[in-house]
């Protein structure tokens, strides 16, 4: 469960650039998410343990990782107890939101434009941008990006999913899971435990020689 770490956390970890057009309320949602998150990347008065705990409670209000979980194990839930469930979640929780903070340093100053929305049902939404790296801030065809945004009620937005080049990273992982428990006997606390030795081992900050 690695290929799509460091390019999720790309999308998440860049600042957002918006055009000079009406927003949908679910762009300006992404916006201002993506501003909040660049704030603590960028306040230098933060010692590396708490930007990383600035960021983990940035992530829990921002993804619906209860709604991700259940789609990354597919059909396994269906067969699965409530307890086994929840435990899943919390740790899918944990995991996710270590692997973004794991990745702070991959930050290198790119930036992120919206170029479209679309609802694909209702509630349903995918956002278009554009990544567009310092390095060449002319591409003609920069590296395009979209998120699965779902509208939860009461005015608040949650991501769900996001996608590089067509690509959709939550189908990535639900394809990595999916061999995983096919590999354990279909067992969802054996994905469980594995989650949270995975969320502890990215939790640990490396240690920079002197």
């Amino acid at each position: 469960m690695h290929g799509w770490r460091l390019l999720i956390s790309l999308v998440f970890c860049v600042t957002a650039v918006f055009p000079a057009r009406a927003q949908a309320p679910v762009e300006a949602f992404l916006q201002q998410s993506i501003d909040r998150g660049i704030a603590i990347l960028k306040d230098k008065s933060l010692a590396p343990a708490e930007r990383r705990a600035r960021i983990g409670e940035f992530l829990a209000g921002v993804l619906d990782t209860q709604r991700m979980a259940k789609f990354m194990l597919g059909p396994a839930r269906d067969k699965a107890a409530a307890a086994e469930l929840d435990a899943y979640a919390e740790a899918y929780k944990a995991f996710t939101i270590a692997t973004y903070e794991s990745q702070l340093d991959g930050y290198d100053g790119q930036t992120l434009k919206v170029t479209d929305s679309i609802e694909r049902a209702p509630g349903d939404y995918v956002v278009d941008a554009a990544v567009i790296d310092p390095a060449a801030p002319n591409d003609p065809v920069p590296l395009s990006v979209s998120f699965r945004v779902e509208d939860e009620g009461a005015g608040k937005f949650a991501v769900v999913d996001a996608g590089i080049a067509g690509i959709w990273l939550g189908l990535a992982q639900q394809a990595d899971f999916g061999g995983y428990l096919s590999q354990h006997g279909n067992s969802i606390p054996a994905l469980t435990a594995h989650l949270q030795q995975m969320a502890a081992s990215l939790s640990v900050p490396a240690i920079v020689p002197r």
